[in-house]
């Protein structure tokens, strides 16, 4: 029997567009993993309630609180990881977000990775401005993380000006941490097989205790570890990173671009398996990507 494949998904807002990522994965040949944030009791109580019609399901019975930038993130990837992989043994393990969406069917799907079986989807931003970044970002020490986001917020307003001076001071000390790896950038989201999923959770302490105090470590710790891993050679595309996860991800017009009624086409149009991101502010484009790319078939757990 081919292995089924684990979705693992972080959310914490936008519930229509769940219903309708949830709605795309529910195929006999899929688990679900899902981390609600635990400051979203709304969002948690309507999960708790949900039943797919075909998928395997699994609500996160202990969430964490998730921050933008912060080390959080990276500990509810490994939580989903590891209740993924306590249950079985899958084909592929794909992270999404809660307001991500499918582009293609799931037959679609399932036939593109049983032909590039083995394959690691994990993309890496490769350019100038993203490697001067990146070394800013392993080479010294973030503070206030959690307190960065959203803007306009006490919190914000008296964290950034701290964070900064502690960037100014460890700049004028020549305080650098140390490179222990060859660290690389890209987006967050991945489709990575069962064995990268071993290897990485290996590598759970030395990650944890590496990006401590590192901004955005969500869009590192994967890149690194698989970088400097005999993975390497498996990588789908390492030049282009929408290519290399397999993601429609628009950067240019937005942090990134919420997809609108009008860019139906250019979703239609696209290879990539996956895209983000939806809002509910946009319902006729949710449904039209649900069941005319998607193939839902209207049935609700």
């Amino acid at each position: 029997m081919t292995p089924k494949h684990a979705y693992l998904i972080i959310a914490h807002h936008e519930p229509q567009v769940l219903d309708t990522l949830l709605a795309a994965l529910d195929d006999v040949r899929n688990d679900i993993f899902l981390h609600v944030d635990r400051r979203s009791a709304a969002l948690r109580a309507r999960m708790e309630e949900y039943r797919p019609v075909r998928a395997g399901f699994c609500l996160l019975p202990a969430p964490l609180e998730l921050y933008w930038g912060d080390l959080s993130l990276v500990e509810a990837e490994f939580l989903l990881l590891e209740a993924a992989v306590a249950k079985g043994t899958y084909a592929y393990y794909h992270l999404l977000s809660g307001v991500d969406l499918p582009l293609k069917s799931q037959d679609y799907i399932h036939d593109f990775f049983r032909r590039h079986a083995g394959c690691e989807f994990v993309g890496f931003w490769q350019s100038a401005a993203h490697r001067r970044e990146l070394d800013k970002r392993v080479s010294r020490y973030f503070f206030f993380t959690k307190a960065l986001r959203p803007k306009g917020t006490l919190r914000h307003a008296l964290a950034t000006p701290l964070c900064n001076l502690l960037l100014i001071g460890q700049k004028l000390l020549g305080i650098r941490r140390r490179k222990e790896m060859e660290f690389r950038k890209g987006p967050q989201w991945f489709s990575v097989t069962h064995a990268f999923c071993l290897y990485l959770l290996s590598r759970k302490a030395f990650v944890l205790k590496r990006f401590a105090h590192t901004l955005c470590p969500d869009e590192l710790f994967v890149q690194s570890v698989l970088w400097n891993s005999p993975f390497r050679a498996k990588l789908y595309d390492e030049a282009d990173a929408d290519r290399g996860c397999m993601r429609l991800i628009d950067w240019e017009r937005g942090t990134p671009y919420v997809w609108q009624a009008a860019d139906f086409g250019e979703l239609a149009l696209s290879d990539k398996l996956f895209a983000r991101k939806f809002s509910s502010a946009e319902p006729g484009l949710l449904e039209r990507v649900a069941y005319g790319l998607c193939g839902c078939s209207g049935e609700k757990g």
